[in-house]
């Protein structure tokens, strides 16, 4: 009898979950679920109500966000098109766990709509970078206004954030360069595989006409999601101010960006309950508002299942099987300069 051959992609899917598993049971029972649950059984519907608004806030400005980067490529799609793919991305992040991310889902409904290989896979790819990068001005820009009112060695957390800004411009502009690096590095697959985004990487962030909207667009929404936990906090009577949220939340997304968990599941309870106790917010509320936080953004994401399973292109094998041919880097620059 022959088995079934398992494929890479799925095993770190099952090895992500069940991480995501264990975390948060971990914290739940480190913290007390009790605790949690109190905040959560006596939340107001009308604030959980505002904070599920703010999730479909953030799809159109998400959308307006990788639209900003898809001019770059001079083949930009309808607003809507982009809306309805980012949405059915989120859904693919959200609420339905699989080997095909959100990101590469939308590469593969950029496809599918008629746009080149090369763009619609190096658009989200620069959306990323763009988005990650936002994330850590904001905190380093934001921090030092919220420092007087923490417990804790505030210095390290300042230092902390100052190394993850420098690493995140320095990385930027390693990207940028890395098409000229010495020929024997190109040996190296990730070197290769990055090397094919270096024109690309220069060409948004070294112009303020393409590098601006990126970043106004990626921190309008961190700004968003800091003001939907301040919204869940209200709502549950958990004492954080809008300055907190605004300062230490953006971390919280950062340290969830780690490719560890599902949908950040467990990366993020564990985040939320340390760094908030630098600001006083007791463990068991914060733990309630990072549960709500996930609850809401998935049961809002699931408006995008619908949008892909109504849709023609919503064959998820196709799209695996696109996503693995793009890991090879000579398939996606043979892509590119075609387009």
């Amino acid at each position: 009898m022959i088995k079934p051959k398992i494929k890479r992609s799925h095993l770190f899917l099952g090895l992500k979950a069940a991480f995501s598993i264990a975390l948060v049971a971990f914290i739940m029972n480190s913290v007390g679920i009790d605790r949690a649950l109190g905040h959560i059984m006596n939340a107001s519907p009308a604030w959980l109500l505002l904070a599920a608004v703010l999730v479909v806030v953030q799809v159109f400005i998400c959308a307006y966000r990788w639209n900003a980067v898809l001019k770059i490529y001079g083949e930009p799609l309808e607003y809507s098109q982009v809306f309805r793919f980012f949405y059915i991305g989120s859904f693919f992040n959200q609420a339905l766990p699989s080997s095909v991310g959100g990101d590469a889902i939308r590469s593969y409904r950029a496809y599918k709509a008629g746009m080149g290989l090369g763009p619609a896979v190096g658009s989200v790819f620069l959306d990323r970078i763009g988005t990650v990068l936002a994330l850590v001005v904001m905190v380093a820009a934001i921090l030092p206004f919220a420092v007087d009112g923490m417990s804790g060695n505030v210095e390290i957390l300042k230092l902390s954030v100052m190394a993850l800004l420098a690493v995140a411009v320095g990385g930027t502009i390693f990207l940028m360069f890395l098409d000229r690096v010495p020929e024997k590095l190109n040996h190296f697959r990730i070197v290769s595989s990055l090397a094919i985004f270096a024109g690309d990487v220069r060409k948004t962030f070294l112009s303020p006409s393409t590098a601006a909207p990126l970043m106004f667009w990626a921190m309008l929404g961190h700004i968003n999601l800091s003001i939907m936990v301040w919204v869940i906090s209200i709502g549950i009577n958990v004492e954080i101010s809008l300055i907190d949220c605004l300062a230490l939340f953006p971390l919280i997304l950062l340290i969830q960006t780690l490719p560890i968990s599902i949908a950040g599941w467990g990366v993020r309870e564990g985040a939320m309950v340390e760094v908030f106790a630098l600001v006083g917010v007791p463990a068991g509320g914060a733990l309630a508002v990072s549960l709500l936080f996930g609850l809401i953004a998935a049961i809002m994401s699931l408006p995008g299942g619908w949008l892909w399973i109504s849709s023609r292109e919503h064959n998820i094998e196709e799209a695996e099987e696109l996503v693995e041919e793009l890991a090879d880097a000579a398939v996606y620059e043979k892509a590119q300069n075609k387009d």
